[in-house]
C-alpha cells in the first residue's frame, strides 16, 4: 500500500472511482495469489464454535 507521502502517490477523488471495477479487479489479484488446490473445498470442514463462557465448552 502507497504512503500519502509517497511521491508516486496520486489522489482519487472518490467521485471518480468504480467499485464494482475496483473490487473485480483485487478478486482477479487475488485468485492469481491463492495456490491452486486439487480437492474442492467443503463448507463442512470449515465449522468453528465459540463459547461465551468457559463452562459451556466442557458440555
Amino acid at each position: 500500500m502507497k504512503s500519502v507521502l509517497d511521491p508516486t502517490f496520486r489522489y482519487t477523488p472518490s467521485i471518480h472511482t468504480d467499485l464494482r471495477k475496483t473490487f473485480a479487479r483485487l478478486k482477479r489479484e487475488a485468485a492469481r495469489q491463492a495456490p491452486q488446490r486439487d480437492e474442492p473445498r467443503s463448507s463442512a470442514n470449515n465449522i468453528a464454535v465459540l463459547f461465551a463462557e468457559q463452562k459451556l465448552a466442557h458440555k
